[in-house]
């Protein structure tokens, strides 16, 4: 019974369907540097990529536990709601790095010697907040690593990072756009708690004008990966899809059901299948 209770609160705590975004993005990168699949290279990136969502999700539930509590919006989440208790947290936290840094090591030396940019990038992100209305970007940048980091696995050099730079780039301006939104549905508890954002600081219009600009910009930067590898007919019109899906997102943003996991949810899945469609078609 605890066991169960546990692992439910587990997949609560993490969010486990989030990882919808990253994962696509880590295997794209994997897929541009080296294309085909092999299957234990996909295994080990799946848990290194899992364990640490984990450990990010876990570190900002913990750091934020204050500020979710003073929100009616994340006032229930398990931490600020009691029902985590601290040694489960701690626990939780130290199999997931055990985890993330051990398979790091069995993919390569050199994917071990970087492993811990993430993890500092993740327990750094939950303070910006604290101190700049630029924090989006910070998420943005945290997630860049995503495309970089499949590339990285795959080649265990730095050829993985030059190959799969424009999809980082794309993913630094979607993530940071969309947190943008994200953050309108927190906007007077945001002013009212002294939270830093682009909404709470310079105003909900300044702020979807911003997103607005990410998102052409990481369509742009979709359009120059195309152009740079010669992409086929399908890839344009994914492009095109991803284009609708970001301007009904601004179009929607001002309003109270605006959903951030259903309009971003595919958009990583996308991606992926714009990458193999540019493999297979070649």
């Amino acid at each position: 019974m605890l066991l169960k209770r546990n692992s439910l609160l587990a997949f609560e705590l993490v969010t486990f369907s989030h990882t919808l975004f990253v994962l696509p993005l880590i295997f794209s990168g994997y897929m541009i540097t080296y294309d085909r699949i092999i299957v234990k290279d996909i295994v080990l990136i799946l848990i290194a990529a899992i364990s640490a969502r984990t450990i990010g999700m876990l570190l900002n539930r913990i750091i934020d536990a204050e500020i979710d509590q003073k929100n009616p919006r994340t006032a229930t989440r398990p931490i600020p709601s009691g029902r985590a208790s601290k040694r489960f947290l701690f626990l939780f936290l130290l199999l997931s790095s055990l985890i993330f840094f051990l398979t790091c090591s069995f993919i390569c030396d050199f994917v071990f010697f970087l492993s811990p940019i993430p993890i500092i990038l993740f327990a750094m992100y939950p303070y910006t907040k604290r101190f700049t209305p630029f924090c989006h970007f910070f998420l943005g940048a945290t997630l860049f690593l995503g495309p970089i980091a499949g590339g990285v696995a795959a080649s265990c050099n730095i050829d993985g990072f030059y190959l799969t730079l424009p999809i980082g780039i794309f993913t630094f301006f979607w993530i940071s756009g969309f947190d943008i939104l994200y953050a309108l549905q927190d906007y007077n508890h945001d002013i009212n708690n002294g939270i830093f954002s682009l909404p709470s600081i310079y105003g909900t219009k300044n702020a979807i004008i911003t997103s607005s600009l990410c998102f052409i910009l990481s369509i742009v930067s979709l359009v120059y990966y195309t152009v740079l590898y010669k992409s086929n007919f399908l890839s344009f019109f994914i492009i095109l899809l991803i284009a609708l899906n970001f301007s009904f997102q601004i179009i929607n943003s001002s309003r109270s059901n605006y959903s951030f996991f259903r309009y971003n949810s595919y958009v990583g899945l996308l991606i992926l299948i714009l990458i193999i469609s540019d493999i297979l078609l070649i």
